[in-house]
């Protein structure tokens, strides 16, 4: 009997291995697919996990457009947003609205799990992101890769004093968080003109950068996960990572962290 409780102890212990934030996690296993999954975004009001798939093969030759579908991650089961060319997702939780970005223009997602147009025609949209407080969504559009707020009219106005973004977020006082081609994350804060930069971030490190439930903006970088404060230039780190991340999205207390060919869900232990 001794023997058997300390079997199961052990079990206990190995699955609540993972620290975040000072806190033990579990961690599973919760897709396995061949490619990249990126972008990651949680939809609390559906329980939908949607991300990006990006082959492999297509984005190591330059010759040739990578390749990117766009995914729902419903109990378990990856379906397919087959009629876009998906490049991205975003959130408005307070319209219950999910908008996908593609390489012609902005959709919404229907009922039917299909992207309906809705504006922006001919751009190609590579990043998305919405903020919870605000009406205005934040896209990053292909060649430049510049950025934009758009509008509920769906028109663009260019975010003047940021270059450019890779990966980006906005925090609940539009403050703007990106990776530009510094390579380095900066954060422009509202109605300033000049970006600060984070210090303590190797150059090309940053992965993904997500804002979780209770409002911190979270970067993924190469060695673990951290949280960028506007009014610190130096971020905290949370957790470390024994793979390099490609994606963070946060249900509550709980989070999704995707690398190549798997999406992992951490979750708190009790």
């Amino acid at each position: 009997m001794l023997l058997l409780f300390l079997l199961i102890s052990s079990a206990v212990a190995d699955q609540c291995s993972h620290v975040f934030d000072n806190t033990k996690y579990s961690k599973s296993t919760i897709l396995t697919m061949k490619g990249l999954p990126t972008n990651l975004v949680y939809d609390p009001l559906s329980k939908d996990l949607l991300f990006t798939l990006i082959d492999l093969e297509t984005l190591q030759n330059d010759e040739i457009q990578t390749k990117m579908d766009q995914y729902i991650l419903r109990g378990g089961q990856p379906i397919l947003i087959d009629n876009v060319n998906g490049q991205a997702a975003a959130v408005d939780v307070r319209n219950n609205r999910v908008y996908i970005a593609s390489d012609d223009g902005l959709h919404i997602l229907n009922g039917t799990d299909r992207a309906n147009f809705i504006g922006m025609k001919d751009e190609d949209i590579v990043q998305l992101f919405k903020p919870r407080n605000s009406d205005n969504l934040y896209a990053v559009l292909f060649p430049d890769n510049e950025v934009y707020r758009i509008d509920e009219n769906t028109e663009k106005h260019r975010v003047e004093n940021v270059p450019c973004a890779f990966i980006m977020a906005v925090d609940s006082e539009e403050n703007i968080f990106y990776e530009c081609d510094s390579k380095f994350i900066k954060v422009l804060l509202k109605d300033f003109q000049e970006s600060v930069e984070f210090v303590g971030i190797p150059k090309n490190a940053a992965r993904a950068i997500a804002v979780d439930d209770n409002g911190r903006v979270i970067l993924a970088a190469n060695d673990g996960l951290y949280w960028l404060k506007p009014d610190n230039i130096i971020p905290k780190k949370l957790m470390n990572l024994d793979y390099v991340p490609a994606g963070v999205a946060f249900n509550g207390n709980n989070m999704y962290v995707s690398t190549t060919g798997v999406i992992y869900e951490y979750e708190m232990c009790q």
